[in-house]
């Protein structure tokens, strides 16, 4: 592709140039802020004992958990995938279904239960349960491209069980899970909802509690800086860890099932209890809490808040969408220096959590376009700040299956550029663009505090009535809408989970369990 070919239309350029810029606004008006401040002043708080404890919990936590996130999800994938293990299916597929939970609903519901759940203990429990399925559908996936004949062959040579799954299966899959554990390490950091609940001083939560209680916002400003030097480290450990670990690019033939023998009623009850702990105790909560409840249900208010939700989801992920399909032209489609810069400057927002998003939205409204403030075009472009990323990663595979072939092939036949995109492209990659952009829209569904600090005065979403219900301890009240969080969220966790069964499967298994 010469020179002028690889140049895209210039409407889809400019849409994708506004993408950027929008989904910039959080992270370039910070360092506005912070350094107009004076470089002295954010180095005073920069060393403050205050900060450098936040900046401890933060990272113990986001240690911990993803640690502890790898041990589960590395065994439940092993069992799904490798062991002979009866019901090891309906496992699988109880080891995805937390990912339906946001975290504030799992925080709440455990909290309903036990009223004085708190600390690191809470969020580490919390926080380890929601983010365990991450490193699961990493690893499964990891597994079932891993041809078992190299076990089979350290087996004949003498190997057990337990040599073999150290010296031959982890080597090939840790990349894997090294990988899902630090995601769980960003999710953590990027968490407010669920350590605000259970009262664990993060930095999302200080820098809330620092916009909510000072006129001053440099105090936040400068936290929230932090924070997203903080997250921009992890991502960078992340992608150095992607460059090492082996992909496998098809199912493998063939994968080994090994007989657990007498281990399998104490493995059967150790992953009845993470079901337990990571799914059965929140959603009996929060079906009691429903019930109870139930009598003295505003029903009004419920409906109200589902409709804002749907509406504020739909807008923001259809918004997000459009502007990623634009943007995942420029950088598969035409691929030139400044495409490139524009996917990684994406990603660098990818390292701004939502509590950052919306305090930087917050100054930037008021100081450059108070018109906006307190109007939801301003929550809007908090959604495309916050999820253009997980746009673009979704949308540039159904876009990659159109070969780049097809386009010369258009240009022959005469037509533009902008008609090959119109007539060839998109109609290919269109059902992965659809489904990409349900899981955009279902994703904004459940996003808690750009949506609290933003959103204009009365409106209320089901995220933000669970939030104020929860604030004043009425769990009776706010289980509906928790409820019902769980219910609309599962619908990607489970459209995922049975993606990852099917491929689980492989090519020359005859074994039905």
């Amino acid at each position: 592709m010469n020179d002028k070919q690889a140049r895209p239309p210039l409407a889809i350029w400019l849409v994708a140039a506004l993408a950027v810029l929008l989904a910039l606004i959080p992270f370039g008006y910070l360092l506005v802020r912070v350094f107009g401040a004076g470089f002295e002043s954010f180095l005073e708080i920069l060393e403050e004992t205050r900060t450098l404890e936040l900046m401890t919990s933060s990272l113990l936590l986001a240690l911990a958990v993803s640690v502890s996130a790898i041990l589960i999800g590395t065994f439940q994938a092993w069992i799904a995938v490798r062991s002979n293990l009866p019901g090891r299916k309906v496992f699988a597929v109880l080891a995805a279904l937390p990912l339906a939970i946001p975290s504030y609903v799992a925080a709440y519901s455990w909290l309903a239960v036990f009223p004085y759940l708190s600390g690191f203990f809470a969020a580490w429990l919390i926080l380890t349960m929601g983010t365990a399925p991450l490193v699961y559908l990493s690893v499964s996936a990891a597994l079932a491209r891993f041809d078992s004949a190299t076990e089979e062959v350290a087996s004949s040579l003498g190997a057990g069980k337990f040599a073999v799954l150290r010296k031959v299966t982890w080597p090939n899959i840790k990349g894997a899970a090294y990988s899902g554990g630090l995601l769980s390490a960003l999710y953590v950091l990027s968490d407010f909802g669920a350590v605000s609940i259970v009262r664990y001083d993060t930095f999302t939560r200080a820098i809330y509690n620092a916009y909510r209680a000072s006129f001053d916002r440099n105090l936040a400003a400068t936290l929230a800086l932090i924070l997203v030097a903080v997250t921009v480290l992890v991502l960078v450990i992340e992608s150095k860890s992607q460059r090492d670990k082996p992909i496998g690019t098809v199912i493998a033939n063939r994968l080994n099932r090994i007989d657990l023998q007498n281990y399998k009623t104490p493995l059967v009850a150790l992953l009845a209890g993470i079901a337990s702990v990571g799914l059965v105790v929140p959603m009996a909560s929060l079906i009691r809490w429903s019930i109870i409840g139930l009598p003295e249900t505003d029903w009004a208010q419920v409906l109200d808040a589902l409709f804002s939700s749907f509406y504020l989801s739909i807008s923001g992920g259809l918004l997000t969408a459009m502007l990623g399909v634009a943007l995942a032209i420029v950088v598969v489609r035409f691929r030139t220096p400044f495409s490139k810069l524009l996917e990684r400057s994406v990603w660098l927002t990818h390292a701004t959590p939502g509590i950052v998003v919306a305090l930087s939205l917050v100054f930037f409204s008021n100081q450059v376009a108070p018109w906006i403030y307190q109007s939801l075009f301003l929550v809007l472009i908090a959604y495309v700040a916050l999820f253009l990323p997980n746009a673009l990663s979704a949308i540039s595979t159904p876009l990659r299956q159109s070969p780049i072939s097809l386009d010369e092939v258009s240009a022959s036949l005469g037509l533009t550029k902008f008609q090959t995109l119109r007539r060839v492209v998109l109609p290919i990659a269109g059902p992965g663009i659809f489904a990409a952009t349900t899981l955009v829209i279902l994703t904004v569904l459940k996003e808690l505090p750009a949506t609290l600090l933003l959103r204009p005065t009365g409106v209320e979403t089901l995220a933000t009535r669970l939030w104020t219900e929860t604030g004043v301890a009425s769990f009776s009240t706010a289980a509906p809408y928790a409820l019902l969080l769980v219910l609309l969220a599962g619908i990607p966790a489970w459209l995922l989970n049975r993606a990852i069964r099917k491929d689980l499967e492989p090519i020359n298994d005859l074994e039905r369990v």
